[in-house]
């Protein structure tokens, strides 16, 4: 199943008795709601206080069935971490191939396509930028792929709107600007929280832009 959006997992619950649903169906729907269950949670409570017995009783369905999926509550985690981060990147690269006057638009769009993507999965936004931290070494180290990954994102990006004649700046200026991003995203979030999100794109835009210029 192809996952645009973390409503795609979060099915309704199964019903009880006998039904038409096939194995297959059965297991993408009990997995995706724990992976939506712990998101949610996670965000409400944190993750370090977050336990299996709140994501099951979320998921509705028992601590075994919870086992059948996951080996532990970081396993769960790391699978929510990777589904968002794929959900907001197919929205990056949505943003970059859409047609733009030039490169500094496209900036602006792809800044602007990523809080907004951000913004409409508030969860997902607060797992990816704040409880990442706290959720163990095999996460931190998926978080830091992801931002290299954006950075690249960002610079292939521009290197295709720019053209051959572009001094191109060093990758780490790419990463800096994600960097910064990221932590003004996280600052949002502690704050005013996920609506306020897609008010920062223009400022988070220029600031990428001052950087990039060449």
């Amino acid at each position: 199943m192809t996952v645009t959006s973390l409503s795609d997992l979060n099915t309704p619950r199964l019903p009880s008795g006998r039904h038409r649903l096939t194995k297959g169906d059965v297991v993408a729907s009990q997995r995706g709601r724990l992976i939506v269950a712990l998101l949610e949670a996670a965000a409400n409570k944190g993750y370090p206080a977050t336990t299996i017995g709140d994501v099951v009783e979320r998921a509705g369905v028992s601590r075994k069935t919870f086992y059948e999926h996951f080996s532990s509550k970081e396993h769960c985690f790391q699978a929510g971490f990777t589904i968002t981060a794929e959900v907001v990147i197919g929205q990056l690269e949505a943003a970059a191939a859409a047609p733009h006057e030039d490169w500094r638009a496209l900036v602006r769009a792809t800044v602007q396509a990523y809080v907004d993507a951000l913004a409409a999965e508030p969860a997902a936004a607060r797992a990816l930028h704040i409880e990442t931290l706290s959720a163990g070494a095999t996460v931190l180290d998926q978080r830091e792929a992801m931002l290299r990954l954006f950075a690249d994102l960002l610079r292939q990006a521009c290197r295709e709107a720019r053209g051959g004649t572009w001094p191109e700046p060093p990758v780490e200026w790419f990463r800096f600007a994600i960097g910064g991003i990221d932590d003004r995203i996280r600052e949002c979030l502690r704050g005013p929280g996920a609506d306020a999100l897609p008010a920062l794109g223009p400022m988070l835009a220029d600031c990428a832009l001052a950087l990039l210029r060449g």
